[in-house]
């Protein structure tokens, strides 16, 4: 019973923390600096990631960083993906928007068994998401790939997709 007073008394703070006049301010009226968190599994080995755009115009310019967790009995590697990229909006409605964002980028790859990669090269992000009304942020789901410009020997390329939450700020 304690657990549900507390949990009921949270949502309902919640609740009343996130409603705001909407006279006063509205979806569009946001900053123009956007954050994206995602989520996700592969084989049942996680990632997360971030990424973040410093404007809303088309062809903003952005960063991420990408983590994938190894699971050796699944044989997926454990990768770290950093770099930037420009988001290009390819649906920018009132409800929905869809992107994609070519970039550069370095992954370390560590897969049992094999030497460590550092691998240098281009990453490609495309994703949908769908506005969350007043609230000023997105929900949707996206695809990273990401590949290797210099060794062919090793792992030429990683794809993963996850949930994302963006919000601008």
């Amino acid at each position: 019973m304690k657990k549900f007073i507390v949990c009921a008394c949270l949502l309902a703070s919640s609740v009343s923390f996130a409603q705001r006049p909407t006279a006063t301010r509205s979806v569009a009226s946001y900053g123009n600096k956007a954050l994206s968190i995602s989520l996700g599994m592969t084989s049942s080995a996680l990632n997360i990631g971030g990424r973040m755009e410093f404007s809303n115009e088309q062809g903003a310019f952005g960063g991420y960083v990408f983590l994938q967790t190894e699971k050796k009995d699944a044989a997926v590697p454990q990768v770290l993906t950093f770099g930037g990229h420009s988001l290009i909006k390819l649906v920018d409605a009132s409800n929905v928007n869809a992107y994609i964002a070519p970039g550069i980028g370095i992954s370390m790859i560590k897969m049992e068994g094999q030497d460590d990669v550092t691998a240098v090269g281009p990453s490609f992000r495309y994703g949908a998401q769908m506005k969350l009304g007043n609230v000023g942020g997105a929900i949707g789901i996206e695809r990273l790939e990401v590949w290797n410009w210099f060794d062919s020997k090793s792992a030429a390329s990683a794809a993963f997709t996850s949930a994302v939450y963006t919000f601008n700020f």
